[in-house]
C-alpha cells in the first residue's frame, strides 16, 4: 500500500458524515447476511448498538493505520478478541466483500477502480493483522 492511497482511503472515509457512516455500516451488514446468513449468530441481536461498533472500530483503525507500531496493535487486539465469538479464517474474505460494496454503495461515483484498490489493501492489511492477532490466542 502506497502512502497516497493510504491518504486515498483516509479521504475518501473522512468525507462521510455520520449519516453516511450509519448507511455504510447498514449496507455493510445488508450485504453481509444477505451473502452469508449464518454469519448473524456471531454478531449482536441490537443492529443499531452493532452498527455502532462497526463505525467506531473502522474509524479507529482508518486513524490508526498511518502509525504501523498503533495499527498492528489495534488490528492484533482486535482479532483475539474476536475468536471468542467464533470468528474463522473463511470470515475476513467475506467481511472484506461486504466492505467493499457497502463503500461502493455509499461513495457511488466516487468508488473509482483506484479508490477500490487502496481499500482492498487496507482491507487486507487489516485481515492481516487481525488474524495474526487471533492465532495468537488460538496457540496459548
Amino acid at each position: 500500500m502506497t502512502p497516497e492511497q493510504l491518504r486515498e482511503v483516509q479521504a475518501s472515509y473522512a468525507s462521510l458524515d455520520a449519516d453516511a457512516l450509519d448507511r455504510l455500516a447498514t449496507s455493510f451488514y445488508a450485504h453481509l447476511f444477505s451473502a452469508h446468513p449464518e454469519l448473524r449468530s456471531l454478531f449482536s441481536r441490537e443492529p443499531a448498538l452493532q452498527r455502532q461498533k462497526f463505525i467506531d472500530e473502522l474509524t479507529e483503525i482508518i486513524h490508526a493505520i498511518s502509525n504501523l507500531s498503533t495499527f498492528v496493535k489495534r488490528t492484533n487486539d482486535l482479532g483475539a478478541r474476536h475468536v471468542p465469538y467464533g470468528t474463522r479464517t473463511v470470515h475476513y474474505g467475506q467481511v472484506g466483500d461486504a466492505l467493499l460494496a457497502a463503500l461502493a454503495d455509499e461513495l457511488g461515483t466516487a468508488f473509482t477502480d483506484d479508490l477500490r484498490e487502496a481499500w482492498t489493501l487496507a482491507y487486507n492489511l487489516v485481515a492481516e493483522t487481525m488474524m495474526q492477532g487471533a492465532s495468537s490466542v488460538r496457540s496459548h
